[in-house]
């Protein structure tokens, strides 16, 4: 039984569960989940509701009593609902949520569009009585700096269904992560476009009060460099509530309000702006609500990857770290289901040429940037003789041995390097003193900083400061056609919602809440 002084929230576009269980972690009650793909969503279920999709035992209750509902099944087999295309999935007239008329607890798999669509043909929200957040991250590649920036990309009116919902349900507050990307300005023909301020616009015009934000998930604690666009906002009737210090993050919202009733304001740098808690407002955030959102903005106190993965060496493992004893003791309480034993660790094997290019890359991390860029310009045939510094460099080096014998000559060191070329010029491999880079959704990005491999799916994890109980469920990795739909175990990691930052979101805005509950 939720006491009813527990805040609830819906989470939206819930993937793996990463948002969940750190809001979960600070005290909130789940009401709602909704994920499109099943790969992550069978993550979320076996975690977060102790629910096995694989089970006789589910497969065998009957809809009406299921936790877990589709919106419209591409099988009646749920083992092959599990690795369905989500984007070919029927549209029917024949819904699994018609089933029920109680959603309290429940996970809905399928797309937002339609799930709002069967709000609307409802007529009222799924949640009954007040709900105090609806929190998620719509995918939106195409605002990424990776990804194609594309205005009439499909992915990016998700935060406009977003928004839809939260118009449906009408929650006293908002919370919205996405993509550093969607700060920086693209243009369609001659106009410039900032998409964080559309987005913000979309919630001002359904009487939302905004409060955009760049924070950093290793100023919160997690051992990654993983810059992330928040929105916080709160219902327009509700907003003189708060304090006056912590009214002062939401004036600008307030003033986006009355603008978008008037006309549609377009982006001025004169007057809107995000905080950047990650720069120039993290003293002001430490002294307000905001400050476990900087709590490790102090590099002494922020996590590297050593601290995440140190234990998980094939050679020389070095002891369980602190950072490892706190998420484990942090979130292991607030998973429903999961394994006792930790799962997910095997690493792919690698060819012992690709093992040579690995090694490289970590004497490329560790090495001045002179002597980097020099190594690279080699392996693209743009450089075709080697410096003395840089030969005496990889001389002293630990390199492997591959195809033929190890380079004992400048010369031989040139062939060597060239032999080791890739058409993939990202890859690199981690620094152990230092955070993650944000980018770790595929496994071939990213060597180990000692062996010369990638990580498991366990070490991202664990980088990402998902407990060492938490399962993931699906297949390891995918490829070629089936990349655009599939959601594999490394995807679902390098999107989620990192939990330590997840927890520190739940801090604020429980705070907020508190306020708004005066």
């Amino acid at each position: 039984m939720v006491q009813s002084n527990t805040p609830n929230f819906i989470e939206l576009f819930a993937g793996c569960g990463g948002l969940s269980l750190g809001l979960r972690s600070v005290g909130f009650h789940e009401s709602m989940a909704n994920e499109l793909s099943s790969m992550p969503a069978e993550t979320f279920a076996l975690n977060l509701m102790n629910i096995d999709m694989r089970s006789t035992t589910f497969q065998q209750t009957e809809i009406k009593e299921r936790k877990v509902l589709w919106i419209n099944p591409s099988s009646d087999d749920v083992l092959e609902r599990l690795v369905d295309n989500p984007f070919e999935r029927p549209e029917t007239n024949i819904s699994e949520l018609s089933s029920t008329d109680d959603f309290d607890g429940k996970l809905i798999v399928g797309d937002i569009r339609r799930l709002n669509k069967f709000i609307e043909n409802r007529g009222e929200p799924l949640i009954h009585g007040e709900v105090d957040l609806v929190s998620g991250g719509p995918p939106c590649q195409s605002f990424s700096l990776a990804g194609r920036r594309e205005l009439g990309n499909q992915r990016n009116q998700l935060p406009w269904e977003f928004a839809k919902f939260v118009n449906s349900q009408r929650p006293r507050m908002v919370l919205l992560e996405n993509v550093e990307g969607i700060l920086r300005p693209f243009k369609e023909g001659d106009v410039t476009y900032y998409a964080w301020f559309e987005v913000c616009k979309a919630f001002a015009n359904i009487g939302y009060v905004t409060c955009p934000m760049l924070v950093n998930a290793r100023f919160a604690g997690v051992a990654q460099n993983r810059p992330r666009f928040i929105m916080l906002a709160i219902r327009e009737d509700l907003i003189n509530n708060l304090d006056d210090n912590t009214l002062i993050w939401f004036e600008q919202g307030r003033r986006l309000i009355k603008e978008v009733k008037n006309n549609n304001p377009a982006f001025d740098k004169a007057l809107w702006a995000y905080w950047d808690l990650t720069n120039t407002d993290s003293n002001k955030a430490q002294n307000s609500l905001f400050e476990p959102l900087v709590a490790f903005r102090d590099t002494e106190r922020q996590h590297s990857v050593f601290d995440a993965i140190c234990d998980l060496q094939d050679e020389n493992p070095a002891p369980l770290s602190e950072y490892v004893h706190n998420i484990n003791s942090t979130f292991s309480d607030y998973l429903e289901g999961g394994s006792k034993e930790m799962k997910n660790l095997r690493h792919p094997n690698s060819t012992p040429k690709v093992k040579a290019r690995f090694r490289l890359y970590q004497i490329i991390a560790n090495s001045s940037k002179s002597i980097g860029d020099e190594i690279k310009k080699i392996m693209r045939k743009q450089q075709s003789t080697i410096s003395e510094l840089t030969y005496q460099v990889l001389a002293k080096a630990d390199l492997l041995y591959y195809e033929d014998k190890l380079p004992k000559t400048p010369e031989q060191m040139v062939g060597y390097l060239q032999g080791l070329a890739t058409r993939k010029f990202s890859q690199r491999a981690l620094i152990s003193n230092l955070p993650a880079p944000a980018a770790l959704s595929i496994p071939d990005d990213v060597a180990h900083y000692c062996e010369p491999r990638t990580l498991s799916v366990r070490e991202m994890a664990r980088i990402q400061s998902f407990p060492d109980t938490f399962e993931f469920r699906g297949i390891a990795t995918t490829g070629g056609e089936r990349r655009r739909y599939q959601v594999p175990q490394y995807t679902q990691i390098g999107n989620a919602v990192p939990p330590l930052l997840g927890r520190a979101l739940g801090k604020v805005v429980k705070s907020i809440l508190l306020e708004l509950k005066k």
